[in-house]
């Protein structure tokens, strides 16, 4: 059994499995305001020139970024069968559509539901509340 809070920016691993439940939490590389090696305001420094960033390209770099997260995110939700979702944001349904996509979670049960910014504490009642441990 496992709850886990996420948003877009980090995830909260609260294992029931262990006592006392155990509490991760672990950062996605997502920020609000994306820098690269060479990039400044608008644009790339190119040699002498400077590179406008498409909007295109930007949103490519990101997508790129929530990709990695997620399979991160679903690399460590395999080995437990009871997996409890909740967070404030759309990442929560991002990462259960991607579970319900993925074979080695079509026999493990997935639970989703919303919930606010939440304090440590908040979050391992609200998972042993949910689990009724």
């Amino acid at each position: 059994m496992i709850g886990l809070w996420l948003d877009h920016a980090q995830a909260h691993f609260i294992d029931l499995s262990k006592a006392p439940a155990s509490f991760e939490t672990v950062y996605s590389n997502k920020e609000t305001q994306q820098r690269f090696n060479g990039e400044h305001a608008t644009g790339t420094l190119l040699g002498n020139n400077r590179s406008t960033n498409s909007e295109h390209h930007l949103h490519n770099r990101q997508h790129e970024i929530m990709e990695a997260w997620y399979k991160l995110l679903i690399n460590r939700l395999k080995e437990y069968d009871d997996i409890y979702l909740f967070g404030p944001t759309l990442a929560k349904d991002e990462l259960y559509n991607r579970l319900k996509a993925d074979k080695h979670f079509s026999e493990k049960t997935l639970n989703v539901e919303p919930a606010g910014h939440m304090t440590e504490k908040q979050m391992v009642a609200q998972v042993k509340h949910f689990f009724n441990v």
